[in-house]
Parts: C-alpha cells; structure tokens; sequence
C-alpha cells in the first residue's frame, strides 16, 4: 500500500493512461543487409531536423515491451522492414501484432523497407499500421537494393515536412 507520494503516483497513472500522445517520434525496424537500417536513420534524421524527439529501435536488439513503453506516449510511429519471401521479416510481424493487440490511440504512422525483387514489405507494414487504426501520414516508402544518399536525404527531408 502507497503511504507516500500519493499525487506523483495519480498523476503518473493519469499520464499513462490517458491518449494524448508526447510530442515525440518512435522509429522501429529490422534490417538484413542494412538498406532498411540506413532508411531508419534517415527517418530518425528527419524527425530530429523537424525538431521532435525520437528514439530508433533496432527489433534484433530491443524487445518489443521495451519498445512499447515509448509507442504508447509517441505521436510518430515510423516501422521499417526489408522484403524476405514476399513478406516482410517476422520480427516487424511480431512487433505489429504485439502493438495492436495493446491498441495504442492517436497516433501518426508510416511503414518503409528495401527490397531486392519483391517489395511488397513496406505495403505489408503499412496495411499493419492501417489495422491498429493510425493515421497514415505518409505513403510507404522503399527502396530496391542499397539506398543512394540522395534517396536517403530526401527521405529524411519527407519526415521534417510532415505535419
């Protein structure tokens, strides 16, 4: 039983419980052959120019209830996956599925991946973000292959511009 700092511990609980999002950004991916990772740090790069706050999440380093402690508070979600066997990693399809199911509110979103033939990760994402009823901010962005610096600076320049 809490005999002291009653008001921190109400406070924090309202805080947590309540759907009004942080003004940060959360950015969580998976990567084979980095491609997808230089996109994260791209997307990171892009928030961090816009002036929000944000933290980049690597799913073979970060479990996923870690992770989730920062997406229930963020207004940004941004979720990377290369294309393995005409779908995203399994990783990303875990760490979606995980994230509907605690149905985080008000939230911004946007998938992007690489890709060597297929491509069809990113709109896999995608369609996960769409399920867990984010607001789709931008068009899944990917790349086939190795990701040039042009591509990845006008990508980090799309994530300062959103709104």
């Amino acid at each position: 039983m809490w005999r002291s700092h009653i008001g921190d511990i109400v406070n924090a609980y309202k805080h947590f419980s309540d759907d009004t999002p942080d003004h940060k950004a959360v950015v969580v991916f998976d990567s084979m052959w980095h491609s997808t990772e230089k996109m994260a740090r791209a997307v990171l790069e892009g928030f961090a120019m816009k002036g929000v706050p944000v933290k980049l999440y690597d799913l073979k380093v970060d479990h996923i209830s870690d992770i989730m402690t920062d997406v229930l508070k963020a207004e940004y979600v941004a979720v990377g996956s290369p294309t393995i066997n005409n779908q995203m990693l399994p990783t990303v399809a875990s760490f979606l599925c995980y994230m509907k199911g605690l149905a985080p509110k008000n939230k911004k979103a946007f998938a992007f991946g690489s890709y060597g033939w297929g491509g069809q990760s990113a709109g896999l994402v995608n369609d996960g973000l769409e399920a867990c009823k984010f607001q789709i901010v931008m068009e899944p962005v990917k790349v086939q292959y190795i990701p040039s610096e042009a591509f990845l600076k006008e990508l980090s320049e799309k994530v300062a511009a959103l709104d």
